[in-house]
């Protein structure tokens, strides 16, 4: 148990059966000591980048700014992926970028004028070509 005071004193002192943690010390120090947190490896980006399609296979990816039909919010429109691969991707925008994205017509839709991130996370990602229009 930690020192005077702490929870696990209180909750014996209170006739409640308080059991040691599992392993040997806190997993969470040790993982953290070594540079990794108690999930994975810190570098999140290299642990989003396995789940991922490879996206320097893709060709000419486009990223567009629409606002007609959208009650006057910009949106931004990333064609030219592979349908197959389009809810993995979306699903990684939105975490990455911190915006709503869904997959439209065959086309990933983020939510909000961000042609210029979603530009280079694709480059981070190894996409070769990526172009932005208007």
């Amino acid at each position: 148990m930690a020192g005077k005071g702490s929870l696990g004193n209180l909750l014996a002192k209170a006739g409640i059966a308080v059991r040691e943690p599992a392993g040997d010390g806190d997993a969470g120090t040790e993982a953290a000591r070594a540079g990794e947190t108690p999930r994975g490896p810190r570098d999140a980006a290299s642990a989003a980048r396995a789940d991922l399609p490879d996206l320097s296979r893709a060709g000419k990816l486009v990223l567009r700014r629409e606002r007609k039909g959208r009650g006057g919010k910009t949106v931004t429109v990333l064609d030219g992926l592979p349908a197959t691969d389009l809810p993995e991707i979306a699903r990684a925008l939105k975490k990455a970028l911190g915006c709503g994205a869904t997959v439209e017509e065959g086309a990933v839709v983020l939510l909000g004028d961000l042609a210029d991130r979603a530009r280079d996370w694709l480059e981070a990602r190894g996409a070769r070509r990526v172009v932005v229009g208007n």
